[in-house]
């Protein structure tokens, strides 16, 4: 165990104002690395740079936030807040936390807490989700979402273990993803089975609100369609449906997919090649070069697509492939973009953005010149 003074120590709560008063009180005891984080995402970012002893969290419906927590630290304690102390803990949080803070006895009990929450001892039981099901592939998650026919009134499907993104396609960005997830997780009740839940949600920077069409997969996965509020529930509902077939096959590892995004199409084009390139927001670690090579193989053989040329540079992507009949290099270039870093983030615990916006495309069987590549590499950001 760390020595007391060294213990580090992390607050997670949305609750600004509680958070430093907290923090203040768990100083004042002698314990002086304090950290704090708003929401799970964040969290995982400490958790990332920083070995954590002891985290506080606010009490919620069920224990998912504990599992997230301990999927990146199995032996990280834990202390849940709650609001008063005639507050009823549920039965799923025993034997999974070291103690109770009562928020209005902060003063008083945090001393004995502290005290209790690192000497007690640690039930290392793993998470009960991680007992169901291994993780399913990113890369055939994103092929099947990918394939749905989201249109305009489909804006993005999401695909998540609880609060947890483990894929998605579509207009939302990575943050207004993440959001959507957490509030349907937060939201979904715990013994909803195979219903559905239809719901409005506004997200920031874009007007008015968003339909959301959530329904269970295989018990512990979600799935969200997030559309524009006019959009039919029946298109709604057999979109939806179909999607969900599809990844209860893929969490197995079964590739079922046979959705062809316009297939009056296919028979009327030819597959197309093209020289893509783009860069990271900073230099990429040689270790990432292996695991990236691989996320990008995954992603073009479970999207019908042949990677002829991989070149995985501290600096830059590059690569040339062909895609399947009706797709371009917009196409082409949001997939291996986005899913080799969802892919990396999800597999490989590596929490962090990697791609700069943006890329370079043009159609060609061969890899691009020195000269093409060092101008686009001279462009700005």
């Amino acid at each position: 165990m760390t020595e007391k003074g060294n213990q580090q120590i992390l607050i997670l709560d949305p609750d600004t104002e509680f958070t430093v008063q907290l923090a203040q009180q768990i100083r004042a005891n002698g314990y002086h690395l304090v950290f704090a984080a708003p929401t799970i995402r964040q969290a995982h970012h400490h958790q990332v740079r920083h070995d954590i002893d002891l985290a506080f969290i606010p009490i919620s419906d069920n224990d998912s936030v504990i599992d997230a927590l301990r999927i990146k630290q199995p032996d990280l304690r834990i202390v849940i807040m709650t609001p008063s102390p005639d507050f009823q803990v549920p039965e799923s949080f025993s034997g999974k936390i070291q103690a109770i803070l009562i928020k209005s006895h902060l003063e008083a009990d945090l001393p004995d807490i502290l005290d209790n929450a690192f000497h007690q001892p640690l039930v290392k039981e793993q998470p009960k989700h991680l007992k169901t099901c291994k993780q399913p592939d990113t890369a055939l998650l994103i092929a099947v979402l990918q394939q749905a026919n989201l249109g305009q009134l489909i804006q993005t499907a999401i695909f998540a273990k609880k609060e947890r993104v483990l894929a998605h396609w579509g207009k939302l960005n990575d943050t207004e993803v993440a959001a959507v997830a957490l509030h349907v997780g937060q939201n979904w009740p715990a013994e909803n089975g195979k219903n559905v839940r239809v719901q409005f949600h506004r997200l920031p920077a874009r007007s008015g609100d968003r339909l959301l069409y959530s329904l269970c997969v295989e018990n512990i996965f979600l799935l969200t369609l997030v559309a524009l509020p006019e959009t039919p529930l029946t298109q709604l509902r057999i979109e939806a449906d179909r999607i969900a077939d599809h990844l209860a096959e893929a969490v197995h590892g079964r590739n079922m997919l046979d959705m062809p995004s316009n297939p009056s199409m296919h028979h009327k084009q030819k597959p197309l090649t093209y020289a893509i390139v783009w860069r990271p927001l900073k230099k990429l670690p040689p270790a990432l070069a292996i695991p990236l090579r691989r996320a990008l193989g995954r992603l073009a053989t479970t999207n019908g697509c042949a990677l002829k040329e991989a070149s995985v540079q501290a600096e830059l992507i590059h690569l040339v492939v062909t895609c399947p009949p009706g797709r371009d290099s917009a196409w082409a270039a949001y997939l291996f973009k986005n899913g080799s870093e969802a892919i990396i983030q999800q597999e490989y615990n590596f929490n962090v953005h990697l791609w700069e916006t943006g890329y370079y495309a043009t159609e060609s069987e061969a890899p691009l010149s020195e000269k093409e590549l060092n101008l686009f590499l001279e462009q700005p950001v």
